[in-house]
């Protein structure tokens, strides 16, 4: 019944176990009843708890059908969930509280991904409530709720809904004013997942069933996807997905731009206030882009995003300036899919291009972001499956060790210190080239690594660990032979 790293304290009531199932880090207090009926259809009914859900004391659930609590879910105390209906049921009581044979039970009671439900709250029938949406203390819930809403009253009404456009809550007063915000987001939603994809349709088939399986057409995520002319079956893919899903939006180039230019083109391609850059053989985890979203929504005053899967300690905080983004990234902003643009800010850089050739463009675009606005989060969890194909299609000497130091004086002066690149420039080389190039080498991986000796004495020559880089790099050469 429950994940053994979930807690659920004493004391409750449980009418039957097996039709409940929790999932990891839930935390129920005490003092919750959860009914679980007998279904009059004859199916089996079914209480489930996702995970990180957070349940506060004196729970009431009535369950006849399905009652689904969904990932991230706070729950105030003292709260009544209720799947079924009564034929003369009033507001305000629920079904529990109504006679035996005025009972409906065929429907399904669903509470969206991210959502938070005041204390006192009653879900008095099997309604649906979207994904991040905020039901008031006190209220008493009869109709479905759109997701990233803000609910009060008896019966509830829509009082609030989240417009991207504006990044804030938008106080509504009629059904009028709540269709017409909720009109908005569909032409400006929060986040645009961009993906620029290249002959790799196995990849981005996993990449998209990811997605969609966890935010389906929400009309807060839009997915964009710019084909680089591919020759195998991508235009297929993105065909169904078209006709699938009103949130996705396909563009096929009629010739290759190369790869640089083709991130630049599916970014300018997105509406959402965030800019969400996607590798297409990096895939979501199961649960981990509501995770991230409910993250977002915490960090709208953040110009860049960045995701640290390496230093998986699920810390989150802010810093500002290019000197401390570039001390805690290094290497990994190069990684597209760790980084998330507010869009404001992106569109303000005048030639998103000019660095096109560099096969790191979107180094330019982080560090230029900084300058217009120097507000940046870091998050340590990792949120994608990455497919492990081996680098390709550039150099590395001239992408790893050229490009990149180039970038960084780039900006020296302007929102980098010299002092920074320079610590940069060493830990880039011992913990970044050496082990990539081992990695490379041991493996037999296709990667060009020509001329990396030429690289680094053209970069690294007049350092004092010249010479000790130099040896270790014919080591891993020698492994070639």
């Amino acid at each position: 019944m429950t994940n053994s790293l979930s807690l659920l304290k004493e004391p409750g009531y449980i009418s039957n176990p097996s039709c409940i199932s929790i999932g990891r880090n839930v935390t129920v207090q005490g003092g919750y009843y959860w009914n679980i009926l007998e279904s009059a259809s004859g199916s089996t009914p079914e209480l489930t708890i996702r995970d990180g859900s957070r349940i506060e004391a004196g729970l009431h659930v009535q369950c006849s059908h399905k009652v689904h609590i969904g990932r991230n879910v706070k729950i105030g105390p003292n709260v009544s969930l209720t799947d079924s209906t009564a034929d003369a049921d009033q507001p305000g009581y629920p079904a529990w509280a109504q006679p035996a044979n005025n009972i409906n039970t065929c429907g399904e009671l669903i509470v969206g991904d991210g959502s938070i439900i005041g204390a006192h709250a009653v879900i008095n029938r099997a309604v649906k409530i979207g994904k991040f949406s905020i039901i008031e203390p006190n209220s008493v819930v009869v109709d479905h709720i759109p997701s990233f809403c803000r609910v009060s009253g008896n019966p509830a009404v829509v009082t609030q809904v989240f417009v991207p456009e504006l990044l804030e809550w938008v106080k509504v007063n009629s059904d009028t004013e709540r269709e017409s915000a909720l009109a908005r987001r569909i032409e400006h939603p929060l986040l645009s997942i961009v993906i620029p994809t290249y002959n790799r349709v196995q990849h981005l088939s996993n990449n998209l069933q990811s997605i969609y399986k966890q935010v389906s057409d929400e009309d807060l995520v839009e997915v964009v996807v710019s084909d680089n002319a591919s020759t195998d079956h991508t235009l297929e893919v993105g065909r169904v997905y078209a006709n699938l899903y009103s949130s996705f939006h396909y563009s096929h180039n009629e010739q290759n731009i190369g790869g640089d230019l083709n991130i630049d083109y599916v970014s300018t391609l997105a509406k959402g206030s965030f800019i969400k850059l996607q590798g297409d053989d990096d895939y979501w985890l199961n649960g981990a882009l509501i995770d991230f979203i409910g993250i977002l929504l915490e960090h709208l005053d953040c110009a860049l995003i960045h995701t640290m899967p390496f230093l998986p300690d699920n810390r989150v905080y802010t810093l500002e300036g290019g000197d401390l983004f570039l001390a805690h990234t290094s290497n990994n902003a190069m990684q597209i899919s760790m980084n998330t643009m507010k869009r404001s800010v992106w569109d303000q850089i005048e030639d998103k291009s000019k660095y096109a050739y560099t096969s790191i463009n979107q180094i330019y675009w982080f560090y230029e972001i900084l300058m217009i606005d120097p507000k940046f989060c870091m998050i340590n969890h990792n949120f994608h499956l990455n497919a492990g194909i081996a680098p390709e299609g550039y150099n590395i000497g001239e992408v790893c060790i050229k490009h990149f130091l180039d970038a960084l004086h780039h900006y020296e002066g302007r929102t980098l210190k010299r002092e920074t690149i320079h610590e940069e420039k060493k830990k880039r080389f011992y913990n970044v080239i050496l082990p990539l190039y081992g990695t490379i080498v041991r493996n037999k991986f296709p990667s060009d690594v020509s001329n990396l000796e030429r690289y680094y004495t053209d970069y690294y020559a007049n350092e004092d660990y010249y010479e000790d880089g130099l040896l270790k790099l014919r080591e891993i050469s020698v492994l070639q032979s």
